[in-house]
């Protein structure tokens, strides 16, 4: 056999398993999890401003969310979309004029798209999303009387990387109200249902 042939072969075949060790560098997918922490704030209101002020308080129960990310690396910088089911559990505090007070859960399911970016320094990463929202489904006596079809939220962060593991902790809020009234026993409330959250989540890279 010629060894001109021979070592054309070798390069070729060096030359694709470089591109491929390249594009698997370049880009990755995986899964991803993590727990929220939320509060919404609600300023106090009245109906009648001869009555004492009514009052709406949104204590935060938990929630998580779980999802699939795709990760395209470009040196320093990289773009990660990301699509997560996001379930959230409050509990809502309504407290009337009268001084009557009544305590109702809210979960609330929602689908979650972050487009992060993010810069990689070392184990550490600094990250920035716009992430769209739109709601799936509530379970409460509360009800959002207008969610739009989807909403812009922004979420900042920080993370640290192991390998194919990121732990990732970010700051979510709204850029935008997912809805503007709430209903309580019958009763329109004004309110910005776009949850502030504190968000931790895992990503492992398949």
């Amino acid at each position: 056999m010629d060894k001109r042939f021979v070592r054309l072969a070798i390069v070729a075949l060096g030359s694709v398993l470089a591109q491929a060790q390249l594009s698997a560098q370049l880009y990755s997918y995986g899964v991803t999890g993590g727990a929220h922490v939320a509060q919404v704030e609600v300023d106090p209101f009245s109906i009648d401003p001869n009555q004492p002020l009514e009052t709406m308080s949104f204590t935060a129960t938990g929630g998580y969310h779980l999802g699939l990310y795709a990760r395209l690396g470009l040196g320093l910088v990289y773009a990660q979309p990301q699509v997560w089911y996001t379930e959230l559990n409050q509990s809502v505090t309504f407290t009337d004029g009268s001084g009557s007070t009544q305590t109702v859960p809210w979960t609330l399911r929602r689908l979650d798209i972050p487009l992060e970016v993010g810069v990689k320094m070392g184990p550490l990463v600094f990250l920035a999303a716009p992430v769209w929202s739109a709601p799936i489904s509530q379970v409460s006596a509360v009800q959002s009387v207008s969610p739009a079809s989807g909403s812009w939220g922004g979420q900042v962060g920080v993370g640290v990387k192991f390998g194919p593991v990121q732990l990732t902790a970010r700051y979510e809020g709204s850029l935008q109200p997912l809805g503007d009234q709430v209903s309580v026993g019958g009763t329109l409330y004004p309110t910005d249902s776009r949850i502030s959250q504190l968000i931790t989540s895992l990503s492992v890279k398949l």
